[in-house]
């Protein structure tokens, strides 16, 4: 019997992506052969994928600490969770036919729900209301620290890698509101870039402050996929250019390939 490979993430491990790119067929991204299934082919291994498109990082703790726990430990082989940006935040739903947003829920036919009793839905920013980016960032940072305390508890082999990077910006910035962070008497002295520039150096001085974070086990963390991608080269959409249209920033053919490439050679630099 082969060992079972797990994988949890959001589109990035999402086996039904489809292309945002107008220019891009369906038929080709679907066409890809994803990271996934090249690790399991190569390791032999049976994929078991819950990866969903727009989760958020407690999707992808979920997913996975509800499923292994009801897998005998013997029949995993390996679990890979592809953590993605903090700034999601996701929500279950059990089925119910008399409530319209959860009923609408349902109509979405999708062969990765793994609990046919259960939808989860996403929303793919933060605001005050829900904490700000320190917040989650350290929200994400407490699922994966839970997440591999549990592995390790149960002699499970398994790999973290960063799809998107954790504490990126929507585009419009507007998860990150500059009164709250400089008063705003101080709004007006600082451009977008600037803002960000800040933040990127405080998010990275909390992070290294934060005890958790400290004791992710760097030798499983494998790091962002995103940034070791080429923009132009491992993308659906060529990121440096700039169209009437949107862009898609997933990983293309070559994308995939070098994601595999890259958790490979850690997994064998391990043994």
């Amino acid at each position: 019997m082969k060992k079972k490979l797990i994988v949890s993430g959001c589109s990035w491990a999402d086996s039904f992506q489809c292309s945002e790119d107008p220019r891009v067929s369906n038929d080709i991204v679907k066409g890809y052969k994803k990271w996934f299934e090249i690790i399991a082919n190569k390791l032999d291994m049976e994929l078991i994928n819950y990866g969903k498109r727009a989760a958020g990082n407690q999707y992808i703790f979920s997913s996975l600490i509800d499923n292994i726990c009801g897998i005998d430990k013997n029949e995993i082989g390996l679990v890979i969770a592809a953590w993605s940006e903090a700034k999601r935040t996701d929500f279950e739903y059990k089925q119910n036919d008399y409530d319209y947003y959860v009923k609408n829920i349902f109509r979405d036919k999708d062969p990765k729900r793994y609990n046919k009793d259960y939808a989860w839905d996403s929303i793919l920013y933060t605001d005050p209301l829900r904490g700000d980016m320190f917040y989650r960032a350290k929200q994400s940072v407490r699922y994966m620290f839970a997440l591999q305390e549990y592995l390790k508890s149960n002699n499970i082999s398994y790999k973290f890698v960063q799809s998107l990077p954790l504490g990126k910006l929507s585009v419009t910035g507007s998860d990150y509101n500059l009164g709250m962070i400089f008063g705003s008497s101080q709004r007006s002295l600082h451009s977008a870039k600037e803002a960000q520039d800040i933040y990127y150096k405080q998010l990275k001085e909390e992070l290294n402050n934060f005890q958790l974070y400290n004791l992710i086990d760097k030798k499983h963390y494998i790091g962002c996929m995103y940034d070791q991608l080429d923009q132009q080269k491992d993308f659906v959409s060529d990121l440096t250019t700039k169209t009437e249209y949107r862009n898609d920033d997933h990983p293309n053919q070559s994308g995939h390939d070098k994601i595999a490439h890259i958790i490979l050679n850690n997994i064998n630099n391990s043994r």
